[in-house]
């Protein structure tokens, strides 16, 4: 075993003189201490505030603003016609009588001393009435209520949840389930402890134990 650890030993060393170049190695030489003291110190950069802000990379170029152009030159509108104060004046005139043949009273025009047409109320036949009766009401018309039909048995479900099933019995499919206070119409009491019910919200029709239904209501 020492055998081994020297000759292990005598190989790292032989392997370690050859890496290292073995007869050629040459030691590096060493700087001269008097060149290395007499070397020009390296410049120390001064910091400014200005030159800690960061320079965008690139530069944007400002873009003119585009204005809209503006035509100077407007088409001239046409000239409006003036109104026309006499036939429009006689037009009024003719609607107003239209309107007094319809309420019987008549319409006089008379001419003032400019020339413009005036309107006078004549007279009035049969005062108010023709008004009156136009903007009276209609009467409500009775409409028949039809007879009520008998009386409907409505009672609620008492237990928290039931079955409703297809028939009057357990031995029925249950077609679904009811909660709490669920109101229900009784169709019919067969007498056996089920009740034919009906809910009143769904138009679902089944079979219920009596026991688990409010009592009839007097």
């Amino acid at each position: 075993m020492s055998r081994f650890v020297m000759v292990s030993f005598f190989f790292m060393g032989w392997t370690f003189y050859e890496l290292s170049g073995g007869t050629d190695f040459v030691p590096p030489e060493r700087p001269d201490p008097i060149a290395v003291a007499t070397s020009k110190p390296i410049p120390e950069s001064q910091v400014t505030a200005a030159s800690l802000v960061p320079k965008p990379l690139f530069q944007s170029v400002q873009q003119p603003v585009l204005q809209p152009r503006i035509n100077r030159a407007t088409t001239a509108l046409p000239d409006r016609p003036d109104a026309n104060s006499s036939l429009r004046s006689e037009v009024a005139l003719a609607q107003i009588s239209t309107i007094g043949d319809v309420f019987e009273f008549g319409v006089r025009v008379r001419t003032a001393p400019s020339d413009e047409p005036t309107l006078q109320l004549a007279s009035l036949s049969g005062g108010l009435a023709p008004l009156a009766e136009s903007a009276a009401p209609p009467l409500n018309v009775a409409v028949p209520v039809p007879p009520l039909g008998p009386d409907i048995d409505l009672r609620q479900v008492t237990a928290s949840r039931v079955n409703m099933r297809g028939g009057p019995g357990t031995i029925y499919p249950v077609v679904t389930q009811l909660l709490h206070d669920v109101a229900v119409e009784v169709l019919e009491d067969s007498g056996t402890g089920w009740l034919h019910l009906r809910v009143v919200e769904g138009e679902q029709t089944g079979w219920i134990a009596a026991s688990l239904i409010s009592k009839k209501r007097p």
